[in-house]
């Protein structure tokens, strides 16, 4: 895991933006499955994220993640304990930064969970176009998908979650 935090850190020095902005991304990444609602929600807030909608079930923040927008959603066991977290990113506007960054984020996962097998799959808002998506399963509970949608870098997309060019999402299946 530390191996993956430096990485981390090393994305966040090519970002220009995240040196002065806050940043949730070390917060997000360092939380473990089996933590509680209220420790989870403490953790985000000491790093600059703010609770949108908070519910026993899930926990839903907005905050920076290496320098871009993001919502962070977290879904809780028994409305307990964390069982899911996922981040999406919305797009600066600028579309090779977008590439860069997700290129760097497919990279440093590779490199720690060995590769994710990118597959090119129909977007769920237009069958005609292609997201990139990711999978790696670190362990038989663990799956961890990372979807690159390149349409939403071309143009400043909304703020809803459909909307964002990047989405990372870490899930636990052992107590389901």
């Amino acid at each position: 895991m530390k191996k993956f935090l430096c990485a981390l850190l090393l994305l966040a020095c090519l970002s220009s933006e995240s040196a002065n902005a806050a940043n949730s991304s070390d917060a997000f990444m360092s939380l473990k499955f089996g933590l509680k609602y209220e420790r989870v929600q403490k953790r985000m807030e000491k790093s600059g994220a703010v609770s949108t909608i908070p519910r026993k079930e899930t926990l839903t923040m907005e905050g920076m993640f290496e320098g871009y927008p993001a919502m962070f959603v977290f879904g809780f066991y028994k409305n307990k304990i964390l069982k899911s977290k996922a981040v999406y990113l919305l797009s600066l506007g600028d579309s090779n930064k977008d590439a860069n960054f997700y290129a760097a984020l497919q990279k440093t996962y590779n490199a720690f969970y060995g590769s994710g097998h990118e597959t090119p799959t129909a977007s769920t808002r237009d069958k005609r176009k292609l997201i990139l998506r990711n999978v790696w399963t670190p362990d038989r509970y663990t799956t961890i998908t990372l979807t690159y949608n390149p349409e939403m870098s071309k143009k400043l997309p909304g703020k809803s979650i459909s909307s964002r060019f990047i989405q990372l999402i870490h899930s636990y299946s052992k107590w389901d």
